[in-house]
């Protein structure tokens, strides 16, 4: 029997990021459509607009973001970044592999009147010309997942970096990667090993605001164990400063939240590239 959830034999991790770039650019027209999309156009343009929580707020406030030059990679439609400059951030700059998603993001900076740029770039290939640029490096929410290779990327943030600059990492916790996507009765079941290795199939969308499914490119998400994703960053030149887990939902499971016996479902890591 063919197990539908796993990769084509001898699909390469060239192949997966085509996928999953191919993909992304298919879920751009979905998420134009949302009236979310049509909300953050409003938004930003009132100034000091930020979508961010008040986790990822509270930490940035303590980096002090004001007047760096900050890097995010994976931006999508660079919400984030984009209330990060309202925080008074300086030079900012989004990187990303799909260029529908990035338009997106050009909208949403016209609308708020700011100046970002923006580049079409698989992560691990981001141009050389970028290397040292930046003091703060930001990856939020359902970014590791589609890395197939955590070395590679954390070298990349090393390289983006100046010296002593940081990463801030707030993410879904890898736990999650064990439970069905979607609404679940409580508590939930796992239906996946935490320690899976190949990456995992799913032709059902990538529309996470409206949660529809469609007929779909097929893309492909790789687990990282917690332990694979601290040792990436800590053998990559960083220092970690700051490592929480949470048990807060930041915005693929909220039914998960508030349970008597509670999984961590986020968490935070801060860390310093070594001068």
């Amino acid at each position: 029997m063919t197990d539908h959830t796993q990769p084509p034999a001898g699909f390469t991790e060239n192949d997966l990021r085509a996928a999953n770039q191919a993909g992304w650019n298919e879920a751009a027209d979905h998420h134009r459509a949302h009236p979310q999309f049509a909300a953050l156009l409003t938004n930003f343009a009132e100034p000091g607009f930020s979508c961010l929580d008040a986790v990822a707020t509270t930490r940035l406030k303590m980096l002090g973001v004001g007047g760096q030059s900050v890097a995010q990679l994976c931006c999508n439609n660079a919400r984030e970044l984009l209330s990060i400059r309202n925080m008074g951030a300086g030079r900012c700059v989004g990187f990303d592999f799909s260029q529908a998603f990035l338009d997106q993001g050009r909208e949403l900076a016209a609308a708020a009147g700011q100046d970002l740029e923006f580049v079409q770039t698989e992560i691990t290939a981001i141009p050389l010309a970028y290397n040292g640029q930046f003091d703060l490096a930001v990856m939020t929410i359902g970014v590791l997942g589609w890395m197939p290779d955590l070395s590679a990327f954390f070298t990349t943030v090393a390289r983006v970096l100046k010296p002593g600059g940081r990463m801030f990492l707030y993410e879904d916790h890898p736990i999650l990667n064990m439970y069905p996507d979607g609404e679940q009765p409580m508590p939930p079941q796992p239906d996946e090993s935490y320690f899976r290795s190949t990456p995992y199939r799913a032709d059902n969308g990538l529309d996470y605001w409206s949660g529809k499914p469609y007929d779909a490119q097929p893309v492909y998400w790789t687990f990282h164990k917690m332990s694979d994703i601290i040792m990436g960053v800590v053998g990559n030149g960083f220092r970690i400063e700051d490592f929480e887990e949470l048990p807060d939902d930041i915005g693929t499971r909220p039914s998960f939240e508030n349970q008597k016996e509670q999984l961590p479902l986020s968490y935070i890591l801060i860390a310093r590239k070594d001068a």
